[in-house]
């Protein structure tokens, strides 16, 4: 069935509306601004569903960010106010005080290991220090904030939990990139903003290059079960297994009833 821009557009913009009047009738969205599709798109709704004094931007550069003066010009186009907040410092001073950390045995002595740095924890410190500034700054005005991750994206556990896997609100969870690109599109969201070739921004590659595989396979494979290389099928698949626990709420042991 064809992606029906117009319907799934007014669709969410009441949702985003319905959401608000239930759970923050005079709040502002507060979102993280990178400068991709997803962040773009979901301010754009929301600025259609709550109005512009009611959208606040948040661009949280590591010291640096390549996409920067493209994330402050998306501000711009959709008229919104915004904030600026280096978290540098902060992703700085967390690995500063993990490196070096000795270990303990269960008799207090000390141990010969410490902890050391991987490439997995040194990519998922800043999105985690990003959710945290965004709550930060939230709390400072009642805001709600909003989670930009998309379906393609949440298949595979592209996201790093409690970083930008989390937030209040989800506009774009069961929509894939494909989908989100024509919803832009159909919002008049310009090229330069939904075209631009996504990246996380954190390790200098594009998102197909961590994949392995690109973002129209993946989306054609969760639309329709099809995918004609029975390799990347099986990367899919694998990433989609070990990354469910990022989709469902979190593991909870509940005693029986009639104990």
């Amino acid at each position: 069935m064809a992606f029906n821009a117009e319907k799934v557009k007014n669709d969410l913009v009441k949702w985003i509306r319905d959401w608000f009047e239930k759970n923050g009738p005079t709040s502002p969205a507060v979102i993280g601004l990178s400068g991709g599709k997803d962040s773009t798109v979901v301010a754009a709704l929301c600025v259609k569903a709550l109005g512009k004094d009611r959208v606040f931007g948040v661009l949280m550069p590591d010291h640096t960010q390549s996409d920067f003066d493209v994330a402050k010009s998306v501000a711009e186009w959709l008229g919104i106010k915004h904030a600026v907040v280096d978290i540098g410092a902060a992703t700085d001073g967390v690995k500063e005080s993990l490196r070096g950390v000795k270990m303990y045995g269960s008799d207090n002595t000390s141990l010969e290991e410490t902890f050391n740095e991987t490439p997995q924890m040194r990519t998922n410190i800043p999105p985690r220090i990003r959710m945290t500034t965004l709550y930060a700054i939230a709390q400072t005005m009642n805001g709600r904030v909003s989670n930009n991750c998309n379906r393609s994206e949440d298949y595979v556990g592209y996201s790093t939990i409690f970083g930008d896997a989390a937030g209040d609100f989800s506009p774009l969870s069961h929509l894939t990139v494909a989908e989100v690109i024509t919803m832009g599109e159909y919002l008049g969201v310009p090229e330069e903003f939904t075209r631009k070739k996504p990246s996380d921004g954190l390790t200098g590659k594009t998102d197909e290059d961590n994949f392995g595989f690109t973002y129209e396979m993946l989306d054609t494979y969760i639309l329709t079960g099809i995918c004609e290389d029975a390799e990347k099928k099986e990367l899919i698949d694998k990433k989609h297994k070990w990354n469910l626990f990022k989709l469902e709420p979190m593991a909870a042991y509940k005693p029986e009833e009639n104990r």
